[in-house]
């Protein structure tokens, strides 16, 4: 085996250090890609705890309110309650003067707590008679309420046409 010559040598200790530098270079690379992660878990990390914080602080104010919903939401009914809902809402749809154009029935969304049956009505008439069928389907103590409601000029005014939601939330089965 030959030694190297000097020329040899500085190009051997400048390959080195190239290799070295590129070494040290890919783990700074993986070392600030780890970083840029954990900086972005902490925030993910903070928000949840400022949003739970906040959540925390407002307890007293929701508690009254849980409690009434504990105490008044009824229990999931044998069968479909969603027929009782449309029937309740077709008839005090009709008792109040306005006319169905359509309605559907919408799939339950259940949720942490409550399952939400709805049924969704196209409905003509007057403001007047809207505003008598939302009173009516408001009932808090049987769970029911609207859910949406968007009021439009029907091309006969005084004449009004409406798509509404029509509600009701009963307590989830609990597991």
């Amino acid at each position: 085996m030959r030694t190297l010559t000097g020329h040899e040598r500085k190009l051997m200790l400048l390959f080195g250090l190239a290799v070295g530098a590129g070494l040290h270079l890919l783990v700074l690379k993986f070392v600030l890609n780890y970083d840029q992660i954990n900086r972005r878990n902490l925030l993910r990390v903070s928000d949840e705890l400022m949003e739970a914080q906040t959540w925390i602080g407002q307890k007293e104010d929701w508690a009254p309110k849980i409690e009434w919903l504990g105490k008044n939401l009824q229990p999931m009914p044998e069968g479909n309650p969603s027929s009782v809902l449309q029937k309740s809402a077709q008839s005090t749809a009709t008792s109040a003067g306005l006319k169905i154009e359509e309605q559907t029935l919408q799939a339950p969304r259940a949720g942490t707590s409550t399952t939400v049956y709805g049924n969704r009505m196209r409905l003509t008439g007057s403001l007047e008679q809207f505003i008598r069928w939302g009173v009516a389907v408001y009932q808090p103590e049987k769970g029911m309420t609207i859910t949406a409601l968007n009021l439009k000029l029907s091309p006969e005014p005084p004449k009004m046409v409406g798509e509404a939601e029509a509600a009701q939330f009963f307590k989830s089965p609990t597991p």
